[in-house]
């Protein structure tokens, strides 16, 4: 039913969740009457169109077969690939698009990021700092825009690590064109994935960066960013996103007399971490010799009620969800996502299978 809702004209993610959040399961809306679906959320021109593709619900599914058959696959989070990391963020995407892979749930990332108009200096930076991460077993997360992001993607892949790519469009589309050597490695060749909350033909547009942002910084561990013209600037966008998810911010400091290095300068001098060597980010992730992500342990005095009330369940005997579900009595959803977000901060641990404990020795 998801799919299906992407597929009306004027139907994004925010329309999606809304619609959700008051109709409950989607499988339902088949069944309403109209006066039901407008206290749903949908407004007359979306109940028409609603209602017009309706008889048009087999050619959509077909639609659907179509792109898994041309390497575009359709995930919600409510499936196991689903990149949890995404579950935690503020206003977290209902499903994606994505060719390619998704980035592995275990393996830490960093999202690499700068100005399109970059300079020599911040090109060769944004490889260099992507391959030395790359090679440590550390995932490149960018938007595949030019400048910076192209400069991250290929300094991961000719690495011989994984980079993916969050985008502004479907992912069907490569934009700019001037990045298709690395559209083609990390969509059909292994490098990585293409991922966008936008339906295949999807075009680009402004309107839709801001969004996307929020997905690159959301799939990271921490952010870097290597060149910015300003507070005003795509970058500072992504780092606002970062300080929200609760992400670690990195600069690398550039020449005051350099208009592209005074973005980065300016963050540095607001609180952002200095990068002075790729050392920096693995020292903060805490990477291994086998590329694991060991998070830091953060205590649970720390903990929201409802995330308290979970963990005392867990500490006093190690089980599986359903029983935390059974005992506090709270929405399955609720359950794993907070199960999620305590395992991200190093809190507990999934010892086997959904198996959770507080023992994170």
């Amino acid at each position: 039913m998801i799919y299906f809702l992407t597929r009306l004209p004027g139907m994004g993610p925010a329309s999606i969740r809304k619609i959700r959040d008051a109709a409950g399961p989607l499988s339902t809306l088949f069944d309403l009457d109209d006066l039901c679906f407008l206290s749903c959320g949908f407004n007359e021109e979306q109940l028409r169109l609603f209602r017009i593709y309706s008889e048009r619900t087999e050619d959509i599914l077909n639609e659907l077969d179509a792109c898994e058959k041309r390497g575009i696959r359709f995930i919600t989070e409510k499936e196991k690939e689903w990149p949890v990391k995404l579950s935690c963020i503020p206003s977290p995407p209902l499903y994606l698009f994505y060719a390619g892979e998704l980035p592995e749930n275990k393996r830490p990332c960093a999202a690499v990021i700068g100005s399109r108009n970059a300079t020599s200096y911040g090109i060769r930076m944004a490889e260099f700092i992507s391959a030395e991460l790359a090679k440590e077993g550390i995932d490149i997360i960018s938007g595949m825009a030019v400048g910076i992001d192209g400069a991250a993607h290929r300094g991961a892949l000719n690495a011989g690590g994984k980079s993916y790519a969050v985008l502004g469009n479907g992912v069907n589309i490569c934009y700019p064109k001037e990045n298709y050597d690395i559209y083609v490695r990390m969509g059909q060749e292994g490098g990585g994935g293409l991922i966008s909350e936008y339906p295949p033909g999807a075009k680009s547009l402004a309107s839709h960066f801001p969004s996307r942002n929020r997905l690159i910084s959301g799939l990271a561990d921490v952010l870097i960013v290597t060149e910015a013209r300003g507070v005003k600037s795509g970058s500072q966008i992504t780092v606002n996103d970062a300080l929200d998810q609760g992400k670690d911010v990195f600069a690398l400091p550039g020449r005051i007399t350099d208009p592209l290095s005074r973005g980065c300068n300016d963050l540095i001098k607001n609180g952002a971490f200095i990068l002075t060597s790729p050392s920096d980010i693995l020292e903060v992730l805490g990477v291994r010799k086998n590329g694991k992500l060991i998070p830091p342990k953060k205590s649970p005095a720390a903990l929201t009620a409802e995330q308290k009330t979970v963990y005392d369940i867990l500490d006093a005997e190690s089980c599986f969800p359903d029983t935390i579900i059974h005992k506090t009595g709270l929405d399955p959803g609720k359950v794993m996502s907070i199960l999620l977000k305590m395992e991200l901060d190093g809190i507990i641990t999934q010892a086997s299978g959904n198996y959770y404990t507080t023992d994170t020795g």
